[in-house]
């Protein structure tokens, strides 16, 4: 099963429930692990190794940056970690847009910036992200696929059977990997590159904004229209 793993802070309740609300109803599990909730005399303690461990079984990570993050230091300390393990992961940076000029944690390796609000477009939005992650049907598509490819195989093969099946199911095998991979829906954004610090991302605004904040390098940018 894929999942995202979900950076954030423990006191952001109401944007932990909304993006909550954005992964129900899909294949996509959703990793919450809260550093500033220590558990005492617990088996399950949240360790650096656990977390290194989920970050890596994950196929994303979502880093919700807001005031409490940037206002608490061990929280900030923590999710700049966290991005760092995930360097080589896929990371979206969502910054709720009300609080634009509040947040200065800086995400070097990020792919997307995402300004948003908790409304039903942008909960729609960012459950077509999730969605597009989705990977539980590849296994049972690939393999109807390559049943039915080294039929067809096995069938034109008439010569060398074994040859024809075999040729059928590879074929069957890079067809259903094809019309499995749903990444092709994922919302891709606008390509950037900050004429500050040269880094390259995209980025997921609402309309009639040109305003943004590069998250990695915290200067304003402005999108020319």
């Amino acid at each position: 099963m894929a999942q995202i793993f979900v950076s954030h802070s423990s006191r952001d309740r109401d944007l932990r429930d909304f993006f909550s609300n954005a992964f129900a109803g899909t294949k996509v599990k959703a990793v919450f692990e809260e550093f500033e909730k220590f558990p005492i005399g617990k088996t399950d303690k949240i360790t650096v190794s656990k977390v290194s461990a989920d970050i890596e079984s994950s196929n994303a990570v979502f880093v919700i940056l807001s005031q409490n993050v940037q206002n608490i230091p061990h929280t900030r300390d923590w999710v700049i970690w966290e991005t760092g393990v995930a360097k080589n992961k896929d990371i979206w940076v969502f910054e709720p847009y009300q609080q634009l000029g509040k947040i200065s944690v800086v995400i070097p390796y990020l792919r997307h910036y995402v300004m948003f609000g908790t409304t039903n477009y942008w909960l729609g939005y960012i459950r077509r992200i999730i969605e597009s992650y989705d990977d539980s049907h590849t296994l049972s598509t690939v393999l109807l696929t390559s049943l039915t490819g080294a039929m067809i195989g096995a069938a034109l093969g008439k010569k060398d059977k074994a040859g024809g099946a075999a040729l059928g199911g590879i074929g069957g095998v890079i067809a259903g990997l094809a019309n499995a991979d749903k990444s092709k829906e994922r919302p891709i954004g606008l390509k950037t590159l900050c004429v500050k610090c040269h880094s390259t991302y995209n980025i997921h605004i609402p309309q009639r904004r040109n305003i943004f904040r590069c998250p990695a390098c915290n200067n304003l940018l402005k999108i020319k229209m």
